[in-house]
């Protein structure tokens, strides 16, 4: 039987917090941005990206090493990256209901 510490539970989840937060920080200080209460706290979400982006690859380095660690780190932050701008299409923010 496999068993995973809490500090490896906690470290992961972090990590994962930080890189979703990080891309979704990116994304609302793009113009590309479809949500308008997002891209309103976009305006400080440059500075943002980058300290919650080191805080995830420095999670998921202390947790799983160097190259394991930033592979996590992209891979998890591509996948929030993506689905922002999908789940945004799918939901049509800014439009009113007929």
């Amino acid at each position: 039987m496999i068993t995973v510490g809490l500090s490896t539970l906690g470290f992961c989840s972090l990590g994962v917090l930080s890189a979703m937060f990080s891309a979704t920080a990116f994304y609302a200080a793009s113009p590309h941005c479809r949500w308008p209460r997002l891209r309103r706290a976009g305006r400080l979400g440059r500075q943002i990206v980058l300290v919650a982006a080191a805080a995830a690859l420095w999670l998921w380095m202390a947790e799983l090493g160097f190259a394991a660690g930033l592979v996590a780190m992209l891979c998890t932050w591509m996948l929030a990256a993506m689905l922002l701008p999908a789940i945004a299409a799918w939901h049509r923010p800014g439009t009113e209901p007929r």
